[in-house]
């Protein structure tokens, strides 16, 4: 296939699934939100087992080749996922290539990559999975491209910006996207569908969070502080906030957290994958609470449950137990404690 940006993506999908993806690079969040549009398809047509494997470094690779060449009593189709923290040795990149010649059938090799030298992606066992399937990798985005991108997010959540206003987000959300969508999801708590911002809408949101403090809510969930997140939710609740931005929220702070998580695996220092995942530093001591007590795995089980709640509230007469079900989910994140799991099998 080829190499794709996001915005292709729902296309080719639309068209069917490639064999494998290698998907990752120098933004999160981009990366993450393409993991998830692959998952989604493959969970449509029928792919309900997933395998992870960590290749840290001394992994044994012929474990990936009995990963994708195992049959399953459960489930004729499986998604298989390697997160790569670093490029593979030369053992590694002989296997990689070796799959991507001859792809296994009923399996979708999923690719996760960290920040990769241009030389790397241009030839060899990347060239080679690319040219058998597709990858996705996100360049670190240019500060010049940052206003754009933040408009067309506010248009696709129903508000529009004036290009001061734009350029004030861009700026004080420094180049983080993460950040970024973040506001952006206050702002439609804030404002509603259908809004048009000014330059004082936008410094009156990120610079007050009194009436809503989303970040704060967010930081008592990271922290451990259940009581303080519960509280949080039930105001959020009590102000007439909808269910489906407060639940994208806290899906936005669980993607941060897997970036973290995956990346605390690899070196086993919180405070370091929390500076590495350019967490801000206002938020860094929650999020470095949640690392070290959490693991990828917990972190993607919460993501897909948020996915459910966002689907029960979307559904007829389905908000109240949605909101039961986010509260769960809620108290679940907060009080867990870490489990040792290199590999899991779902």
């Amino acid at each position: 296939m080829a190499r794709l940006n996001l915005s292709q993506l729902p296309t080719t999908l639309a068209k069917g699934l490639a064999p494998l993806y290698v998907v990752g690079g120098e933004e999160p969040l981009l990366a993450q939100e393409a993991l998830d549009a692959i998952r989604a398809k493959a969970r449509a047509v029928g792919y309900s087992e997933r395998e992870v494997l960590d290749a840290e470094k001394g992994f044994e690779w012929g474990l990936l080749l009995d990963a994708c060449n195992a049959m399953s009593l459960f489930a004729s189709l499986r998604i298989v996922e390697l997160r790569l923290h670093n490029a593979p040795d030369v053992a590694g990149g002989k296997i990689l290539q070796q799959l991507a010649s001859a792809p296994p059938r009923d399996v979708l090799l999923l690719i996760h990559v960290n920040k990769l030298e241009w030389r790397t992606r241009s030839g060899g066992w990347f060239s080679a999975l690319e040219t058998a399937g597709a990858s996705l990798y996100f360049e670190a985005m240019k500060p010049g491209e940052l206003p754009g991108w933040i408009g067309g997010r506010l248009k696709a959540a129903g508000l529009d910006a004036e290009p001061e206003a734009l350029q004030l987000l861009a700026e004080r959300t420094e180049g983080n996207l993460l950040a970024a969508q973040q506001e952006v999801q206050k702002l439609v708590l804030l404002h509603g569908k259908g809004a048009r911002l000014n330059v004082d809408a936008i410094d009156t949101a990120v610079a007050d969070s009194a009436h809503i403090d989303v970040f704060g809510w967010i930081n008592k969930i990271m922290a451990g502080d259940a009581r303080g997140a519960m509280r949080g939710l039930d105001t959020l609740r009590g102000e007439g906030m909808d269910i489906v931005p407060i639940t994208l929220l806290l899906a936005t702070g669980l993607r941060q957290l897997a970036n973290v998580a995956n990346l605390m695996a690899r070196t086993g220092n919180a405070a370091a994958a929390v500076e590495a995942a350019r967490i801000h530093k206002a938020n860094q001591a929650a999020y470095t609470k949640a690392a070290e007590r959490s693991t990828p795995n917990q972190v993607l089980g919460w993501l897909r449950k948020c996915a459910q709640v966002d689907a029960q509230a979307k559904s007829s007469g389905g908000q109240p137990q949605a909101w039961e079900e986010l509260l769960t989910l809620i108290v679940a994140v907060s009080t867990t404690a870490r489990k040792k799991a290199a590999t899991a099998r779902r």
